[in-house]
């Protein structure tokens, strides 16, 4: 006589168990791969964001403390380079050849905010005129004059880098002098505002435009004084006497998983 067999209760009871344990098993593996693996991403991100603002930030180190024009705790704006160029001479009516040797092509900067620094041949120091940019443009007699004078002397310079200017008396109450160094600028500014992303994360921001985030609560610019001190915010009549300026911060990751990277980002001024 044929008997048929099948799992008793117990039998199915271990068989539920051991399933039940395997299962756990696989979803604890699961779990905590995945969270290895966000928790890999925040670093990575974390440290990604910690390159990107000294990459950036950067720029800082190209003013002087007498570019300044703000340094509160969430932002600093300095005037910011886009043409420099060396008087090659003078000519009738006022007017200025200049040889530019060096320019931005894209700078990202405000149109609403230009202005025009005058160093002599033989003073260090820069006179100011926001607001003022001069007439004129690339002139084939701008090429000549300053070829005559010693600029480009191999010839290999564009037109484009020749050009004859007016308008600066109005400005300065004379024309520079042959071998002045001009710098035509800009505003750039650095500020520390939420992010875009609405998780409630902090970012920086270039003038307007977010270039870095995530950060932590707390990102501030600090102010490191000549005499030494160091200050959250310098009003209008002091700014020349930063020495550097300092962004303090931590980058994190989307997730909060990983710890974040703490940054102390220093740009010390030329002079």
């Amino acid at each position: 006589v044929y008997k048929r067999q099948g799992f008793t209760l117990v039998e199915m009871l271990v068989v539920l168990t051991g399933a039940s344990v395997l299962g756990g098993t696989l979803i604890s593996l699961l779990v905590n791969q995945n969270r290895f693996h966000a928790r890999n991403d925040d670093a990575m991100l974390a440290e990604q964001t910690a390159r990107a603002l000294v990459d950036g930030m950067s720029e800082l180190r190209t003013a002087a403390a007498e570019d300044l024009l703000k340094a509160t705790p969430d932002s600093v704006s300095v005037r910011f380079d886009v043409l420099r160029a060396i008087v090659c001479d003078t000519v009738a009516g006022g007017g200025v050849d200049l040889f530019v040797y060096d320019s931005v092509a894209a700078p990202n900067l405000p149109a609403s905010f230009r202005g025009v620094a005058v160093s002599g041949p033989y003073v260090s120091g820069f006179v100011y005129s926001d607001g003022f940019v001069p007439g004129g443009g690339v002139s084939g007699a701008a090429v000549a004059s300053c070829r005559a004078n010693g600029a480009d002397p191999r010839g290999t310079a564009p037109s484009a880098a020749f050009r004859r200017t007016n308008g600066w008396s109005g400005a300065f109450g004379q024309s520079p002098q042959r071998g002045a160094i001009v710098r035509t600028y800009g505003t750039l500014t650095y500020s520390v505002a939420g992010s875009g992303r609405g998780n409630g994360s902090l970012a920086i921001r270039r003038n307007g435009q977010e270039y870095a985030t995530p950060l932590a609560a707390g990102a501030r610019f600090e102010y490191g004084m000549k005499d030494g001190t160091t200050r959250t915010r310098v009003n209008a009549g002091n700014l020349k006497a930063i020495r550097e300026v300092r962004l303090v911060t931590t980058t994190v990751g989307h997730s909060g998983l990983a710890a974040g990277r703490q940054l102390q980002f220093e740009a010390r001024f030329r002079n």
